[in-house]
Formats: C-alpha cells, structure tokens, sequence
C-alpha cells in the first residue's frame, strides 16, 4: 500500500502545479500594458482539440472585426480560447506586444476580461501547488496512519 502511495502523491502534486500553471499563463502577469481597446465582432472561427498545443479541451481561434479606441477598424486573429463563434460586440484588448503570432500579421489581441495580472496570475500558480502539496500530504499521511495504527495493535 505504501507504494500505490509513493505513487499516487507526486501525482496529484503534478496535477496541482498543472492547475496552477494553467491559471498563471492565462493571467499572464508577465504580458505587457494594455495599448489599445475596442470592440470585436466575431466573423470565423477554427477549433482545435481536444488535445492541443493549447492544451486540453476545445479551443477556438476566432477572427473578428475590430472597431478600436483610437479609431481604427481592423480585422484581427484573437489568440487561441478568447473569443468563441457566438460572440457579438465583445470588449477586447490589445497589448504593447510587436510579436506576430498564428501567422495572421496582426499583434495579440485578447479578451479584456484577461487583462493581464500579476496578483492573480502568481495566485494562480501558488493556489494549485498548495492544493497539489496538500493532496500530496493528504496521501502520504494516511498511509503513516493506518501504518501506526497496525504498529499499535500488534
């Protein structure tokens, strides 16, 4: 029983940091200032999954047309699991980044529910490592009780 243990604990510790990453990358608090703000319409969208590079489950890569603050209006590839096909009038965000990505020519634009936060996005990280850790001693600490409890009636 003591093995099952040893094997089982580092696994919900895994799974726990898993969560915890999972949350960390999403809040990206490592994501540059907000630059510019508007509303996006989605007009396609391509579905991945359910594994992915993006991770587990259905993730969709929306394009939408975008009406900005600044006055601009653009149609954008928002990144992967920000915009879904029954979204209309949604308000996004778009970062100082310069980096291009999916190939579509325009810079990351993201959902402005997801605007990046350092407090939330090493929360995140902490939260599933501490339930990882608890999970993990929670395993580990039932087997060194019923272990005791045999030692005390022997």
């Amino acid at each position: 029983m003591r093995w099952l243990a040893g094997l089982v604990a580092p696994v919900i510790l895994g799974c726990g940091v898993l969560l915890g990453l999972t949350g960390f990358t999403t809040f990206a608090p490592a994501a540059k200032a907000v630059a510019d703000r508007g509303v996006a319409e989605v007009v396609g969208c391509t579905r991945s999954g359910p594994v992915s590079i993006h991770g587990f489950g259905t993730w969709w890569t929306c394009q939408a047309d975008v009406e900005w603050e600044s006055g601009r209006r653009t149609r954008v590839t928002a990144e992967a699991g920000q915009l879904t096909p029954s979204d209309r009038e949604v308000p996004v965000v778009q970062r100082g980044e310069t980096k291009v990505r999916n190939g579509s020519g325009n810079p990351p634009v993201y959902r402005a529910d997801f605007e990046p936060s350092v407090v939330l996005g090493i929360g995140s990280l902490l939260g599933g490592m501490g339930v990882g850790g608890i999970g993990a001693l929670a395993v580990l600490g039932s087997v060194v009780s019923r272990r005791r409890k045999a030692q005390e009636r022997e």
